[in-house]
């Protein structure tokens, strides 16, 4: 059971320098400070955005959120912080007012977005060796050379050279230019490419590594091998999103962080929900969201923390039993009730 007192949650940013701005609320007097939230997570690889409205803040206060700047939002029953959102703020704030509340919207995604790394990142730098020509200069030396003497008549009994005779002269050095034949390197960029009977694991540890893509978690469901050679072509993380469905895999972002894990897999942590903790009976939804027919159930519960993309819940309600995961849903708080919306789906064993 949830239990559901003494709720403390804060939304802090931090500038490049270290220096923290905190919206702290635990409903006691002095730390009574309103604001509200709404923070989706969900199991595509797309980074959500979250949403944050802050209740008459001061000029200067609201002057100190920028564009880029880190932030959070924590929230527990208790004193100890719980982080449910995390990621950079990724535009100005909209401040609004009615005459008598002032409200100021900061909206801030989670993680690092890696759907604009371009194609080219998969291209590296190789190097060959190629024939070359080059032409340098040289210089050759003075030699003596024999020569023909032309003498225009012959005289007789006349000492020297006569006609058709040679003599050694001498020719001075000189220098010329010369062709020569050279071996030289050539860089030139290429695809990535994978031999037959790489893993799966592999191609996708080297493209998360080339393309500077960061996973936090990788944990495939099936761990094939490629039955021939492979070359990488494309944006990054669609070839991210390819071998990860391949793996039979789902690439997702968990509080910010890109993971690529198996969705059925045995989980570390468990949830126990049955009716007491339900604000609403669950709902099946009727038009699946996927090729595969998947079947999810829409659970509303009061604020869980620690739920998020893939956290195991054991349902025991009379409307609901069994094994779940979440594949989606949203922490949100309107200024009276904190809530958690999770759409399950039943783990295949």
């Amino acid at each position: 059971m949830i239990i559901t007192r003494d709720p403390h949650m804060r939304f802090v940013a931090e500038d490049d320098k270290g220096h923290k701005q905190v919206v702290y609320n635990d409903e006691t007097y002095g730390h009574n400070y309103p604001f509200t939230f709404e923070c989706p997570f969900s199991d595509q690889a797309v980074p959500q955005t979250n949403t944050v409205v802050l209740i008459n803040l001061t000029k200067k206060h609201r002057a100190f959120y920028k564009k880029g700047m880190h932030c959070w939002v924590d929230f527990n029953w208790g004193k100890e912080p719980k982080k449910i959102a995390e990621g950079f703020i990724n535009g100005d704030s909209k401040f609004n007012s009615d005459g008598v509340t002032d409200q100021t919207t900061i909206t801030f995604t989670e993680g690092t977005n890696y759907s604009n790394v371009k194609a080219r990142a998969m291209r590296i730098k190789k190097n060959e060796k190629v024939n070359h020509h080059k032409t340098i200069t040289v210089t050759e030396k003075g030699h003596f050379e024999e020569k023909r003497v032309s003498v225009p008549f012959i005289e007789t009994y006349k000492r020297g050279p006569k006609k058709g005779q040679k003599k050694k002269v001498w020719v001075k050095p000189k220098t010329k230019k010369k062709r020569v034949k050279t071996r030289a390197q050539k860089a030139y960029f290429a695809n990535m490419t994978f031999r037959k009977g790489t893993s799966y694991k592999k191609i996708i540890q080297s493209v998360a590594a080339q393309a500077g893509i960061k996973i936090d978690r990788l944990d495939l469901t099936k761990d094939y091998t490629i039955k021939k050679s492979y070359t990488a072509k494309g944006k990054p993380l669609a070839l991210l999103k390819y071998w990860a469905k391949r793996a039979k895999s789902e690439m997702t972002y968990e509080r910010g962080k890109l993971v690529i894990v198996n969705p059925n897999a045995q989980k570390h942590t468990w949830y126990k929900i049955d009716d007491k903790d339900l604000m609403q009976i669950p709902a099946e939804n009727e038009a699946s969201d996927d090729k595969k027919g998947t079947v999810t159930w829409e659970i509303v519960t009061p604020l869980i923390p620690d739920v998020t993309t893939n956290t195991g819940i054991i349902m025991n309600s009379k409307y609901l039993k069994g094994k779940f995961y979440c594949k989606g849903g949203s922490h949100t708080f309107d200024g009276e009730s904190p809530k958690t919306q999770v759409s399950l789906v039943k783990i295949k064993r």
